[in-house]
């Protein structure tokens, strides 16, 4: 008995030993680490391609390594740039009306307003006037606070886009020096003992996160696509711009579509706008079930975490790492498991 409660006590000093590495390690090491780790996961892909074109082609690894990084990062840079100018299109369009937009929303609180008051049985414009002499304070507010952080905001999105171009220009020079000795580097990693562990804990983690990441890539593309096209149908000018936002919204564990488009049917509907709001509720009802098939199948038991683990720790590493910790708090919770399973 009391052997075991001294193995118990062990294991769990080891596990906090283990976590509190973990944590220090994405905390601090991995952002400086990032484009490193991210070129030779890279390389680990594009790797296969490279030696079957070498060994047909019998041509230097140092060009395919090449050729085939080029390729798949102009492919991306065409697809991003693409991407982007819908999206500052459809912006500029939503700037151009402004004004329109503005005189719709005005009749439409009005028309709120008014049904509220017959409602309640207010003196009719009580509720707008009310409201009308809190809007001089209200603007003000906005041009002394709101206007000057978003400039300030403007220049620092702009400075991290500088610095963003730089760590991809090092990830896709890494990328090819990696590969060029990809065979000495694992081979040198396997010979030391510490780098085995390594590389099989980096295995181990590759297989479940990287199940992971890719049925929830998947799935977020799927949806997206089912968003823009659903809002495209229904004559949404702005489809692409919408659609994109309410993927992601659907990627973060604790939003999901409903929170976009559960108030957005129930407010069309308000408007008399029925068709409208059987769309809306209709992509609602399709994301939902293409998440339900989805999730089993492309995670299976890979992951090797039960649901109700996986929430845990996505709550656990949003409150610790912030928004990024709907994927890292389970990325941690399988290093974890697998270092203790090795150590």
């Amino acid at each position: 008995m009391e052997n075991e409660a001294k193995e118990n006590t062990r294991n769990i000093g080891k596990i906090a030993v283990i976590t509190l590495a973990v944590y220090a390690g994405i905390r601090w090491l991995v952002p400086l680490f990032l484009p490193f780790l991210t070129a030779f996961l890279l390389a680990k892909l594009i790797n296969p391609m490279v030696e079957k074109m070498e060994q047909k082609f019998r041509l230097k690894r140092t060009f395919w390594s090449s050729l085939l990084v080029s390729i798949l990062m102009a492919s991306l840079v065409l697809v991003t740039i693409f991407f982007l100018k819908t999206l500052v299109d459809q912006i500029g369009n939503v700037a151009e009306n402004l004004d329109l937009y503005r005189q719709q929303a005005e009749k439409l609180w009005q028309d709120c307003c008014c049904q509220v008051e017959t409602f309640a049985g207010i003196a009719p414009g009580t509720i707008q006037d009310s409201l009308e002499k809190q809007l001089p304070k209200i603007i003000d507010h906005l041009h002394s606070n709101f206007f000057p952080a978003m400039m300030n905001e403007t220049i620092s999105y702009a400075k991290s886009m500088f610095i963003l171009i730089g760590i991809c220009f090092i990830v896709v020079i890494s990328t090819v020096l990696i590969l060029k000795d990809y065979k000495k580097i694992r081979s040198g990693l396997e010979k030391n003992p510490i780098g085995k562990a390594a590389l099989q804990v980096c295995r181990r983690t590759y297989a479940a996160g990287g199940a992971y990441l890719k049925s929830q890539l998947i799935i977020l593309v799927i949806i997206t696509i089912i968003c823009v096209a659903g809002l495209y149908l229904s004559g949404n000018k702005y489809a692409l711009l919408t659609g994109c936002g309410i993927g992601i919204c659907d990627a973060m564990p604790f939003l999901g579509t409903g929170t976009v488009f559960v108030p957005w049917a129930l407010f069309e509907v308000i408007q008399g706008k029925y068709m409208l709001a059987s769309i809306y509720a209709a992509i609602y009802t399709i994301c939902t079930l293409i998440r339900e098939i989805l999730e089993p199948k492309l995670l299976g038991n890979k992951l090797g975490m039960p649901p109700l683990t996986v929430i845990i720790s996505m709550y656990v590493g949003l409150k610790i790492y912030g928004l990024w910790g709907f994927v890292l708090g389970p990325l941690s919770y399988i290093l974890i498991k697998e270092i203790y399973l090795t150590t």
